[in-house]
């Protein structure tokens, strides 16, 4: 463990094994840090915040504040970071708005500089978030999605996994699994052939995704017309299940 001398670490605090915390950081009460974990200098861990294993928390990083909802302060909540995951430069994470609920990060994602988790978001595993993505509170990223940079997101939308996100997007409906959006206001623009290839999805099933993110865009068909074409003429696979399923469970819509 190598804890630099004007860096503040809180009594309550577990730090694990081989953790590095740089000067001027601040690790606030009952914070729990994983092994191993690399912990830049002015860096603000605010209480009750968990960090996983193998982590990098680059320098002015921002985790565990107040929600910013006004006139909700003294709540005790929540933030949750999992292994392997990299925080870069000014990142802000904010702790949940509810009581004993949490702000939830994945294993294995990269939150590039200047993103903001807002409160109540729960980012998936392997997830990217380019810099100075805004997701507003209650958002969910399912795994694997990747979000390009300056987008702004509407609380309570839903990333679909292995969905890909344009830079300088607004959105403000649910973006379907294993597909690209982009614009503003967000279109959908067809499937996210490059990641389902390197997620090593068959081909068969991809081809199987293509047509079924098709009828959806398809201008002549409503939501509901599109899934009864897809469940009829597409031979139905675990991920064309999930689309649909995704569907039919969206509160706020979907881009189309």
């Amino acid at each position: 463990m190598a804890i630099h001398s004007n860096s503040e670490i809180h009594p309550s605090a577990e730090i694990g094994k081989d953790v590095r915390v740089g000067p001027f950081s601040t690790i606030g009460r009952r914070v729990k840090i994983g092994d191993r974990t690399e912990i830049g200098p002015n860096v603000y861990i605010e209480a009750d915040t968990v960090v996983g294993a193998d982590c990098r928390i680059f320098h002015g990083a921002s985790i565990g504040g107040d929600p910013q909802i006004a006139g909700v302060r003294d709540i005790v909540s929540f933030v949750e970071i999992g292994d392997h995951t990299i925080v870069r430069e000014f990142v802000t994470i904010h702790r949940s708005g509810n009581q004993n609920k949490k702000t939830i990060v994945g294993k294995n994602c990269l939150i590039m500089a200047y993103a903001h988790i807002a409160h109540d978001c729960v980012i998936g595993n392997d997830v990217v978030l380019v810099n100075a993505t805004s997701l507003s509170g209650h958002i969910i990223v399912e795994d694997r999605a990747f979000i390009s940079g300056m987008i702004g997101a509407h609380q309570f939308v839903r990333f679909g996994k292995l969905s890909m996100t344009g830079g300088m997007s607004r959105i403000v409906k649910d973006i379907l699994p294993y597909s690209t959006v982009e614009g503003n206001p967000a279109r959908l623009i067809g499937a996210n052939a490059i990641g389902l290839k390197r997620a090593g999805i068959a081909p068969r099933v991809r081809s199987g995704i293509k047509n079924a993110i098709n009828f959806i865009m398809h201008e002549e068909l409503n939501t509901t017309q599109a899934i009864k074409k897809i469940k009829e003429e597409i031979e139905m696979s675990d991920e064309i299940n999930y689309l649909v399923n995704f569907v039919n469970q969206s509160n706020r819509g979907i881009i189309r």
